[in-house]
Formats: structure tokens, C-alpha cells, sequence
């Protein structure tokens, strides 16, 4: 496969579908697939790591014969897709980092497990409560900002200006070289639901032009 493979990865509490409206104003001609990321699918039950996820993205390329891809992510998503970019740089040739904690504000990040857990079961609709607290537990444990004097692939960084974790994440980490800064209006975190098509053209810009 000579185009890149576009790997979107959700974030906790989601499921591949979040990317649905995204996804929608790509051009079908392009390659792309919104797995669900390793250790978070329903069935599943072995928990969940970055480094099993990152594992399952490499599977998936193989399977798809795709010798590169563009690893676009969400949150604990995105973290996925730092991760796999530094560990295997021949093989990504972008990454699209979207509201994604590179340096977990831990009294956020902390007070939404803290909710999660005391949250009833039957309140979880897409994704198990055990699910959402093992993705939560991973984003209040995952620190990237030392990792990224490794970074060498092309990086786009997206937040809102209203989301005070992301911006903090995406101004610190626009500092390095290879990485590109945007902030979008709005105060919501999930922008793949508040604007769907800005992060397609977005995306598509910066992974090349494969809007209609």
C-alpha cells in the first residue's frame, strides 16, 4: 500500500463510532480505519496498556499491508499514537494529537476517575465502567513530555482554547521542532463531536489532500 494508512484512536468512554463524523468528510478513497483500541473492547477483559495498544496498532498496519500510517488520536488515544510514532519512526509518517493530556494535570485527570469509580455501572453506555477506569488509570500514570526529545515524525497538535488541560499540553509541546500548534475556539474537550469537519480539513491538511 503506497498511501499511508489513516489510524484513528479513540479516547476512554468511546468507541470507534466517535469518529464517525470525522471520518465522513474524507474522501472514501482514502485508507482508514477506527479500531478500538486494545484492552478497552467490551469482549476484552486482559486490561489495558500503551504499550499493548501500540502493539495492536503494528498488528493492524500488517494486516492492512500498510508499510506507513497516520496515527490520528483523541485523548488516551493520542497518547497511543506519541508513543507508537517515537518507538516505530519509520513506520508513521504523521500523527494528529487531539485534546490529549502530554502532561496529565493530575488533579483533573485524577478527579475523573475518582467519578468513574463511584459511578454506577449502568451509567457506562458504549464502554464498560472497568474499561473507562483502566483508560483513566493509564492517562492519570502516562507522563510523555520526557519522551518527546524523541520525536522526529511530523506532529500536529489540536485543542480547544477554551480546554485548559489541552492547551496547556499543546503549548508546551509546540515548542518542539516537528511539532505544528492549533488551538480551535470552543471550551469542549471532544471536538470530534463539536467540530467534525474543521478537524477533517485539519487533518487532511496535514496529512495530505484527501478532502472531496
Amino acid at each position: 500500500m503506497d498511501t499511508p494508512l489513516m489510524i484513528f484512536l479513540h479516547g476512554p468512554g468511546q468507541s470507534p463510532p466517535a469518529w464517525q463524523d470525522v471520518v465522513a468528510e474524507i474522501n472514501p478513497d482514502q485508507p482508514m480505519v477506527a479500531p478500538w483500541l486494545k484492552g478497552l473492547k467490551p469482549t476484552e477483559h486482559q486490561g489495558f496498556s500503551i504499550e499493548g495498544a501500540v502493539g495492536a496498532v503494528l498488528d493492524l498496519m500488517e494486516a492492512r499491508g500498510a508499510t506507513q500510517a497516520d496515527l490520528i488520536g483523541y485523548s488516551l488515544g493520542g497518547l497511543v499514537a506519541l508513543r507508537t510514532a517515537i518507538e516505530y519512526p519509520d513506520r508513521i509518517k504523521h500523527i494528529v494529537l487531539i485534546s490529549t493530556p502530554m502532561v496529565p494535570a493530575q488533579s483533573v485527570l485524577t478527579r475523573q476517575l475518582w467519578i468513574a469509580r463511584l459511578s454506577p455501572s449502568m451509567l457506562f453506555k458504549q464502554v464498560s465502567k472497568e474499561h473507562v477506569v483502566a483508560a483513566l488509570e493509564a492517562l492519570v500514570s502516562a507522563d510523555m513530555w520526557t519522551d518527546l526529545c524523541e520525536l522526529t515524525t511530523p506532529t500536529l497538535v489540536l485543542a480547544a482554547d477554551g480546554d485548559p488541560m489541552g492547551r496547556a499540553s499543546a503549548e508546551e509541546t509546540a515548542s518542539h521542532e516537528v511539532v505544528t500548534k492549533r488551538l480551535l475556539p470552543g471550551n469542549e474537550a471532544n471536538l470530534l463531536s463539536t467540530q467534525p469537519a474543521l478537524l477533517a480539513q485539519l487533518i487532511s491538511d496535514f496529512c495530505g489532500d484527501f478532502l472531496d
